[in-house]
């Protein structure tokens, strides 16, 4: 093999080494930020505990019917499956057409609509 074959193995060598590099920030990266929202979720959970023990007691409700109605809203979107299945579009007011809940505005006719969920 001759000094080109050196010179190109080295290269890709030196390619790979780069986006090795590159991969292992990006994974750091990505643990920061599972991390910052394994933070939020802990308490987001401790935020829904102690609401639930204040207000259970003042409406006479019991875990048993949270739980009842954490399972029928479940089942809205027909699949049993321990989360609530967001509508992924709604109908612009004044086109009728459908858009993205990710915009405020019918991207169509640029119509303004109403927050129809807070959810």
């Amino acid at each position: 093999m001759g000094p080109f074959w050196d010179f190109s193995l080295s290269q890709r060598v030196s390619d790979a080494s780069v986006r090795a590099e590159q991969g292992a920030t990006a994974a750091e990266a990505a643990r920061g930020l599972v991390l910052e929202l394994e933070s939020k979720i802990n308490k987001l959970t401790l935020v829904n505990h102690a609401l639930f023990d204040l207000i259970a007691p003042r409406l006479g409700i019991t875990e048993s019917d949270l739980i009842e109605k954490m399972n029928e809203i479940d089942l809205r979107d027909g699949n049993q499956d321990g989360q609530e299945t967001a509508q992924t579009s709604n109908t612009c007011e004044q086109c009728g057409r459908t858009y993205s809940r990710r915009h405020n505005h019918c991207l169509y006719c640029g119509h303004v609509n109403r927050i129809s969920s807070a959810y």
